[in-house]
């Protein structure tokens, strides 16, 4: 448990009917399976300074969100910086403010925000077809992506 109390949490983010976009959240159902005991986990489809609620009074948070980069392959598990969070518009919400944007906001506002953040891409290719299953090499990287999510949530090492 981390020293404000509070457990550490698992977000898994994505848009349930976009196809590979859901990836976050499959990855959240599959920690919920492999037992997450001391960690909390939610799945979310919201973004950028909708995510400070979730975050409330966290010291430890993992972000679970599809990526689409070029250069790597469809199922691919990337840890990335907060700092890569701005070129991606995954973490985006309405009127373009990003997940880094928005922990500074909230800083400004005198939320306590996260002391650590991790995010775990999951390289998707297509975030724009409907549909409610994810694609074959995309459903092969949830496992890993999920226990990833938990070690990093409870401070293992990687």
């Amino acid at each position: 448990m981390d020293p404000s109390g509070h457990r550490p949490l698992i977000i898994g983010l994505g848009n349930a009917v976009l196809g590979d976009d859901a990836v976050g959240l499959h990855v959240s159902r599959r920690v919920c399976e492999l037992g997450a005991g001391s960690v909390d986990v939610v799945e979310a489809e919201v973004a950028g300074f909708a995510l400070l609620d979730l975050m409330a009074d966290r010291e430890r948070i993992v972000i679970v969100d599809a990526i689409e980069l070029a250069g790597h392959e469809a199922g691919e598990v990337l840890e990335l910086s907060l700092f890569a969070a701005r070129a991606t518009t995954r973490l985006c919400a309405g009127h373009e403010i990003d997940l880094p944007t928005a922990l500074e906001l909230g800083r400004s506002l005198g939320l306590v925000v996260p002391a650590r953040i991790y995010i775990l891409g999951v390289v998707i290719k297509d975030a724009r077809t409907m549909g409610e299953t994810l694609s074959a090499p995309v459903a092969s990287a949830v496992d890993r992506a999920a226990r990833l999510s938990l070690d990093l949530a409870r401070g293992d090492p990687l």
